[in-house]
C-alpha cells in the first residue's frame, strides 16, 4: 500500500475578501502535500504572481491552465473582452509525483450568458509509487445547470479502470457532486465557503473505489473567502 496527500484551495485571484494581497505561494508551501489543485488563479499579463518560479522552487511540476481573461482593478473580475484584461484567471495544478501525462478537456457551457468563462480540466496520470493515479483538477461553473452538465461531460474522460481522483472548486454541494460523477464518493466532509462564516462545501476531493481514505479535513483560512480541503489516500 502507498499513500499521497492532496490539498485543493480556491485562491480568489490571490486576494482577500477586502481584496488585499496574501502569500499564496507560503499558502502551498504550507499545505505541504503531494499534489495541489488551485482555483482562481491570477496571472498578469507581465507574468508577475510568480507561481512556476515558486512551484519550481518547492519541487512541483506546474500546470496551468487559463480560463478567463480578468483584471484585478478596479476590483478582482473575469471579462469576456480581451481589451479590457490585465491577465488570466485560470487553475493549476502542482504535483510532486512523477507526472506520466497530462490532458485538458473542455467541460462546456450549457448557458453561455451566465458564465463568461471556459471550463477547462486538468487531467494529470500520476504515479503513486507503481501504481497510476488519474488526478482532475478542476473549476466548475458557479451556474447550476453549467456545473451539473460539466461534472456530467467529465464523466465520460475519467478512467474505469484505474484509480481517480477529482479536486477542485465544483460549486456543487458533496451529494450531488458525489452523485453526478459515477463511482466516486467524497474524501472530505465539511463547510468550506465563506471561509469567514462557512455554510456550504463547494470543495471537494472525489475519489474511485479502489482508493482508501486515510485521513481528511478542512483547512483553516489561508487567505481567500474559500478554506482549502486536504486529504490523504492509500493505493494499493
Amino acid at each position: 500500500m502507498t499513500t499521497f496527500s492532496l490539498t485543493s484551495f480556491n485562491a480568489r485571484w490571490g486576494l482577500t475578501t477586502d481584496d488585499e494581497p496574501f502569500d499564496l505561494h507560503a499558502a502551498v508551501a504550507g499545505f505541504d502535500t503531494d499534489v495541489v489543485a488551485l482555483q482562481e488563479v491570477w496571472e498578469p499579463d507581465d507574468g508577475g504572481s510568480g507561481l512556476g518560479a515558486a512551484a519550481e522552487a518547492m519541487g512541483y511540476h506546474l500546470v496551468h491552465v487559463p480560463l478567463s481573461p480578468s483584471r484585478v482593478s478596479p476590483r478582482p473580475e473575469i471579462t469576456p473582452d480581451p481589451a479590457a484584461a490585465a491577465g488570466t484567471w485560470g487553475v493549476a495544478l502542482l504535483s510532486r509525483l512523477p507526472v506520466r501525462s497530462t490532458r485538458i478537456v473542455d467541460l462546456g457551457r450549457m448557458v453561455e450568458r451566465w458564465d463568461v468563462a471556459d471550463r477547462y480540466a486538468i487531467l494529470a496520470e500520476v504515479a503513486v509509487g507503481s501504481t497510476p493515479v488519474t488526478v482532475t483538477a478542476l473549476h466548475l461553473s458557479f451556474a447550476l445547470p453549467n456545473a451539473l452538465a460539466q461534472l456530467r461531460r467529465l464523466g465520460g474522460y475519467l478512467p474505469g479502470h484505474r484509480p481517480s481522483v477529482v479536486i477542485g472548486d465544483c460549486n456543487l454541494w458533496g451529494p450531488m457532486a458525489a452523485t453526478v460523477v459515477r463511482g466516486h464518493r467524497r474524501a472530505v466532509r465539511g463547510r468550506t465557503w465563506p471561509a469567514a462564516r462557512p455554510h456550504s462545501q463547494l470543495d471537494h476531493i472525489l475519489v474511485s473505489p479502489s482508493i482508501r481514505v486515510v485521513s481528511s479535513a478542512v483547512l483553516p483560512p489561508a487567505g481567500s473567502d474559500h478554506l482549502p480541503v486536504q486529504a490523504e489516500l492509500e493505493v494499493s
